[in-house]
Order: C-alpha cells, then structure tokens, then sequence
C-alpha cells in the first residue's frame, strides 16, 4: 500500500486538463474560435479541475475507513484486551485537516489521519516504532506492557520552506482521553 503518494490516474487526469486548457488557451491567442465558445469551454474546464482537486482532498482516502459508532464506543471504554497493549494515535489539529499523514506502526502501514481522528492499535507487549513517510522525519519508540495503554499524539510542525509532522507521547492521560473524545475512529488496514 502507497500512502499519500500521487498515482498514474491523478496524474494523468491532472496531465489531459492541462493539455486541454492549453488548447483552448491557444486557440483564444490566434483568434481562430468563437469567443463564446472558448470562455464556456474555459468554464467548464475550470470547474472539473476544482471538482477533482475538491473529490482528491475530500474524498481520496481509501487507506482509511471511519468506525461505526459503537466501534468507537468501544474504543473510548479504554480498556486493552487481556494480554495485549493498547496504542491510541490521534490527530487533534485543525491545522491542515484535509490533510492526510501516513500512520505507520513497526514498518506496517495503517492508514493515514486528518484532522479530528484517531486510531487504536492494539499490539503484542514490547517496544513497537510509530513512524510515517519523509515528511515525518523522527520515528517514536512506544514501550507498552500487557494492559498498557498509550497515548501518541500526530502533530504537523511549521518550517520555513515545507512543513512536516511528529508524534509525541501524552503523559497526561485525562487529556489525552478528552482530546480523543472528539474525534472519529479510523479502522486501519491491519
């Protein structure tokens, strides 16, 4: 799975507008068509390029699906199952929240978050690695016993030329809790 990676159709939707408002452009410097036509035809190009840009960020996330709500009911009791340890990773920002960032648990990838989501890794008793893809350059080590519950919260962090994110470890657990009620559960592809 290619979290947040552009695929051969993105680019080629994206490649087939541009040719075409290229033509039209064209075609509008030489004179050579109807007035009318080429603005309507400007128009309607203008308008299925924001369409796809609107159904790209709003809608193009297949890596990720929404829990039910008793799903997420269940996961806000906070109690692992017996034996394992419990690994909440939750997004809280506004900042950027169509913004899907990869969520990646021992070299696995589960999904990715937007604003106002979170996800419940239940895992095996150890240390496991949170990491993401290049724009998330510390990977964080999550120690976690038999019953153990930990909270790792995905923050996007401002730069001077590009942004990126990091996950920190919550050691204040009510906060933690109380962020994660306001937000969705997400299933992840494990």
């Amino acid at each position: 799975m290619n979290l947040g990676r552009a695929s051969l159709p993105k680019y080629l939707a994206l490649s087939l507008i541009g040719a075409v408002g290229g033509f039209v452009l064209i075609f509008m410097a030489r004179g050579s068509a109807s007035e009318r036509w080429l603005m309507i035809g400007c128009i309607a190009i203008l308008l299925a390029f924001l369409a796809y840009v609107v159904w790209l960020l709003a809608f193009k996330n297949k890596s990720t699906h929404v829990a039910s709500q008793a799903q997420k009911q269940a996961a806000l009791q906070f109690a692992p199952s017996p034996g394992k340890g419990v690994i909440y990773v939750y997004r809280k920002q506004l900042v950027g929240l169509l913004v899907g960032l990869n969520v990646v648990l021992d070299g696995k990838p589960v999904g990715q978050t937007r604003g106002l989501r979170f996800y419940r890794l239940e895992v095996e008793p150890g240390t496991h690695l949170l990491s993401g893809d290049k724009k998330c350059p510390e990977s964080l080590e999550v120690n976690v016993a038999a019953g153990e519950i930990a909270y790792v919260e995905q923050e996007i962090t401002m730069g001077m030329v590009k942004g990126g994110y990091r996950y920190h470890r919550i050691a204040d657990i009510p906060k933690a809790q109380q962020a994660i009620y306001g937000c969705k559960l997400l299933l992840g592809a494990n």
